[in-house]
């Protein structure tokens, strides 16, 4: 069937992207003192969104619960995170930076930036939404199978 050759070209080449992508990203990120990709991404995440709940960040970034919250552990044990109780619910941890874990969130900014300017170049905006529409519609249908 020709659909599977084009699938599994896709799945190939959307494979490549992400390891190449984990790649770059380890490469920038270890001289900064994040030891694992993942927790690059808890930290990227704190930064956009500062006061997440440790579920908000589980859900954000399709990550297991007890596995964000082991990311969480070393990253407040780096000195990058601290964690408030939440005043109505003491269950709930609302997620902040430190100063230096601001700083290592703007680092990742950069990084991403130039990740997205080596990537994406050549790419008119019109191909960028065409394919993000597309990857949407993948996604769609596969979502809640």
């Amino acid at each position: 069937m020709e659909n599977r050759k084009v699938r599994d070209e896709i799945d190939t080449l959307v494979s490549f992207i992400r390891q190449r992508h984990k790649e770059f990203m380890m490469a920038r990120l270890q001289p900064l003192g994040i030891k694992t990709s993942s927790r690059g991404s808890v930290l990227y995440a704190v930064f956009e969104n500062e006061g997440l709940v440790q579920d908000d960040i589980s859900n954000r970034l399709s990550m297991d619960k007890a596995f964000v919250t082991r990311e969480l552990n070393a990253l407040s044990e780096a000195g990058l995170i601290h964690r408030l109780k939440d005043p109505q619910d003491h269950r709930r941890n609302h997620i902040f930076l430190t100063e230096d874990g601001r700083t290592v969130g703007e680092a990742i900014v950069k990084i991403e930036d130039d990740w997205v300017n080596m990537s994406y170049n050549g790419l008119s905006v019109r191909e960028l939404n065409e394919l993000k529409t597309y990857a949407e519609r993948i996604c769609g249908n596969i979502r809640n199978t």
